[in-house]
């Protein structure tokens, strides 16, 4: 396996930061604000804003909030102002309104 060297010691540098997952579950309903580096995942309900690196709006999410993401999948609905830097998704259950703005954008 190869290793990024630690370049006083020589050692390899196996710290690494796991990714940080946040999953909102069916039934659970959030009202308020939420901030993530890592992987947002609603299954519940959300209302408010969010601010993460990667939000997944799963097929029984029900959002509306305003969002400020990197990259984005939406299989729920969702309702609100959305800014996705990077590469959003829409799958076909997905819902949305409201207003978008996007880097890339992917619909099936």
């Amino acid at each position: 396996m190869w290793h990024k060297r630690n370049g006083k010691t020589g050692k390899p540098n196996t710290k690494s930061k796991p990714a940080e997952i946040t999953v909102i579950s069916p039934g659970s309903k959030l009202e308020g604000s939420i901030e993530t580096q890592g992987f947002l995942i609603i299954e519940g309900s959300m209302r408010g804003t969010i601010k993460c690196g990667s939000l997944e709006i799963m097929e029984n999410g029900d959002v509306e909030a305003n969002v400020e993401v990197e990259t984005a999948s939406v299989a729920g609905n969702f309702l609100g102002e959305m800014i996705c830097k990077g590469r959003l998704t829409f799958f076909r259950t997905g819902k949305v309104k409201g207003d978008i703005s996007y880097g890339t954008l992917s619909i099936e």
